[in-house]
């Protein structure tokens, strides 16, 4: 264990603060206690860490504190034992933002240097001036709702990726295939690539009759037309004439990416029911969640939504709602100087691509948010900013449909709250 001593530095004198950088094997503490900042590095094990804060927290009490505040920043999962075991021993915790780091950085140190030293020290002084953030702890069903959704962007992901290598290796393999690229995933499709692996050469040589009868056995409903065609361009694709060995390995490439996606959409189907169970979990803890709408939103994608928030109950303003999901305006302004106005994209990305594809169907000029997302276009609006507005728009609406408790009114969409009252 390093230990060093500098000088104190001026604090509220009820809270002592450990502030820690944190990496895989280590910890660096700068622990404020009693006016005195010292500096510590232990190993990031659970059993060290108990050990470590226990004494700080008898130090603590020792010096008068009444509270103990463990702060530092996300690292994705390496803080884990960390704030865990500060939660488990009844101290406070909180995050400092990795920006504020940074930029105080430079403002105390003058130095743009990076050391495992410094930046404790950076985080206890934003701890002292209250720029702290908000660390929630989830409780079931919340926290599974954030891990199951991680799992369906992940599948999610994995699905595009498949899907992108299909369209190349289909390309490959039959030059002269031409249907849409949504034709593999039908049973026609499926009929394909399972009984001759999307290969022109097996086409062929199985013959135009046992290949009409093999398609039809496993797609039934498939079209004359479709057969002959498909035929058709595996006969003017073979005239490639490509060696047996890399026709074997193309065909092989094609048939993984296949059963890829095939994984990868069951993994989606097996979030969706766990996430659609979950946020009915949910609803019977908190009964002003919202409920399934149709032609608005599904059960689905509201627990998507849940499941990035958390318990929507912890936000008391549309405008911190609006900050968590990075959907605030960020504004430039200097003298004369005016830029352009844009999204701060600092909050929760997963939020923001879901918002993202449940607005996406409501745009359609039929949908619900049709005539505005048209109108904002109509006035010279780039589709990308129009569907921002539209997202903004739709996350102020499940907030206001969260807090009023009630079912679904259209005619609260567009109206706000004195021209509602003023039509009731």
């Amino acid at each position: 264990m390093k230990t060093t001593t500098t000088n104190p530095q001026s604090q509220n004198n009820s809270m002592a603060i450990l502030a820690f950088d944190i990496s895989k094997e280590r910890l660096n503490l700068a622990a404020s206690v009693a006016g005195r900042l010292s500096d510590h590095e232990f190993a990031n094990r659970t059993p060290v860490i108990e050990e470590q804060l226990k004494t700080w927290q008898r130090r603590a009490q020792m010096a008068g504190h009444d509270q103990v505040l463990v702060v530092c920043e996300p690292t994705g999962c390496y803080h884990e034992p960390l704030l865990q075991t500060a939660r488990r021993l009844g101290l406070e915790t909180a995050w400092v933002s990795g920006e504020a780091v940074c930029k105080m950085r430079a403002i105390e140190t003058n130095d743009s240097g990076k050391t495992d030293i410094k930046d404790p020290h950076v985080i206890s002084t934003l701890a002292q001036m209250g720029k702290t953030l908000i660390c929630r702890h989830y409780d079931e069903p919340y926290s599974l709702l954030r891990e199951w959704h991680g799992l369906y962007d992940q599948a999610d992901v994995g699905v595009v990726r498949a899907k992108c290598l299909m369209a190349s290796q289909i390309k490959a393999l039959f030059p002269d295939y031409s249907f849409q690229k949504d034709f593999l995933y039908s049973k026609s499709g499926s009929a394909l690539l399972a009984n001759y692996g999307g290969n022109p050469y097996r086409i062929v040589r199985s013959g135009k009759t046992r290949f009409a009868r093999v398609m039809r056995k496993h797609a039934p409903r498939i079209r004359q037309t479709t057969l002959d065609r498909l035929y058709t361009e595996a006969e003017s694709s073979v005239r490639n004439q490509l060696s047996p060995r890399l026709n074997h390995i193309m065909e092989r490439r094609l048939v993984q990416s296949w059963e890829d996606y095939l994984h990868y959409e069951e993994r989606k189907e097996e979030a969706r029911e766990q996430m659609e169970l979950l946020y009915q979990e949910a609803g019977q803890l908190d009964p002003r969640l919202p409920t399934a709408e149709k032609g608005v939103i599904t059960t689905f994608h509201l627990a998507r939504i849940l499941a990035e928030t958390g318990p929507v109950s912890d936000f008391d303003s549309l405008r911190k709602f609006m900050r968590y999901a990075g959907l605030n305006i960020r504004e430039k302004q200097s003298g004369t100087f005016r830029g352009k106005n844009k999204l701060s994209k600092k909050g929760r990305s997963l939020l923001r691509k879901a918002l993202s594809q449940i607005v996406l169907p409501l745009v359609k000029k039929t949908g619900l948010f049709g005539p505005y997302y048209h109108g904002k276009k109509a006035q010279g609006m780039s589709g990308t900013k129009a569907m921002a507005a539209v997202m903004r728009k739709f996350l102020k609406l499940f907030y206001g449909w969260y807090k009023s408790g009630g079912a679904f009114d259209r005619a609260r969409v567009f109206a706000c709250e004195s021209q509602y009252g003023l039509a009731a």
